[in-house]
């Protein structure tokens, strides 16, 4: 019960590495705030999974790219909860036709979209949630293109390189109160490995020194870990976690 008693706010986490994130919170002792789009049609089955674990779960409809939406849900958590201990990033905008764009063809447009949800959206978060957190951990959301380059990618690697430069930011200028890291991932088996072909699929595998994609539970474990008391130490910090990817 590493998070006993700890207000833990996940975003995007009707599904994917958020929705596990959210579990294993719960599983750890956390009260849980799964927040996620009006359409985040797997909320139902996340919110039971929690249930059933004896945790306990608030459920909050939440656009963290709208400044609006963003401050009527730390609102409700304010008035349900009082405060908050942990939050996590996870909202991200996934499109796998801006993924696989070319250079040539990315809009102005695409920019606007994803930086909305991946960067806005982390900032609008942070800054609401230090409103109600005394001492806390905070965990952003990053990639491992953004600190390596690569040749799919372009608008989501550069929103999270201004993930990363925000996360060294905040954590200078809220210590020691706060504590602020980031997880980079590199090839977690989620929803957007379906926009890769069976080639694509092969190249990301073969370069993975531990041999296999990466599951939503070695996110979780890594977000537990830094939310934990355990690493009461650490701050600032750009956690990789790729299987060895980036050292191919």
């Amino acid at each position: 019960m590493r998070l006993a008693n700890k207000r833990a706010l996940v975003t995007g986490s009707s599904q994917g590495i958020g929705a596990e994130i959210a579990k294993l919170f719960a599983a750890e002792g956390a009260r849980v705030i799964v927040s996620h789009r009006p359409s985040g049609r797997h909320r139902d089955e996340v919110v039971r999974k929690i249930r059933r674990l004896g945790g306990k779960v608030s459920v909050i409809h939440c656009d963290v790219s709208d400044p609006k939406s963003v401050a009527a849900m730390f609102s409700q958590i304010k008035r349900e909860l009082g405060g908050l201990d942990i939050l996590v990033n996870t909202a991200g905008l996934s499109d796998g036709a801006i993924w696989n764009t070319s250079v040539s063809k990315v809009t102005i447009d695409m920019w606007k979209r994803v930086f909305g949800v991946d960067v806005f959206g982390t900032f609008l978060c942070t800054q609401a949630a230090l409103k109600l957190m005394n001492r806390g951990s905070i965990i952003n959301i990053a990639s491992t293109p953004a600190l390596v380059g690569d040749k799919d990618g372009l608008v989501y690697a550069s929103a999270k390189g201004a993930v990363i430069s925000m996360t060294k930011m905040l954590a200078k200028s809220l210590a020691p109160r706060i504590r602020v890291n980031c997880m980079a991932f590199g090839s977690i088996d989620t929803g957007w490995v379906n926009w890769l072909g069976q080639e694509q699929l092969r190249q990301y595998k073969s370069a993975i020194p531990m041999g296999r994609l990466g599951k939503p539970l070695d996110a979780a474990n890594l977000a537990l870990f830094l939310s934990s008391d355990e690493s009461s130490f650490i701050t600032g910090q750009v956690i990789v976690l790729d299987g060895g990817e980036v050292l191919h």
